[in-house]
């Protein structure tokens, strides 16, 4: 199952230059982008035919006390 997801990644990636990191972990593709990129990567997501994704479940932080910027955005 991870290589599908894995191909998916890479076509996020190359298509819309947004993402930084793709990776599968725990049967799930993780995406990261910078704050900059994100509505273009959310919209790319939502009307790309190979994606077409169509809810956003739910938006959480994380946080990191000992990084220099400690919190992340999760989106589901």
């Amino acid at each position: 199952m991870a290589e599908p997801l894995q191909d998916l990644g890479d076509h996020i990636r190359q298509a819309t230059g947004a993402v930084s990191a793709a990776t599968v972990r725990l049967g799930e593709l993780m995406l990261e982008t910078t704050p900059d990129k994100l509505i273009g990567l959310l919209t790319f997501l939502r009307d790309d035919p190979r994606c077409l994704f169509k809810q956003l479940v739910d938006v959480c932080g994380v946080d990191w006390p000992e990084r220099e910027k400690r919190f992340d955005v999760v989106y589901n």
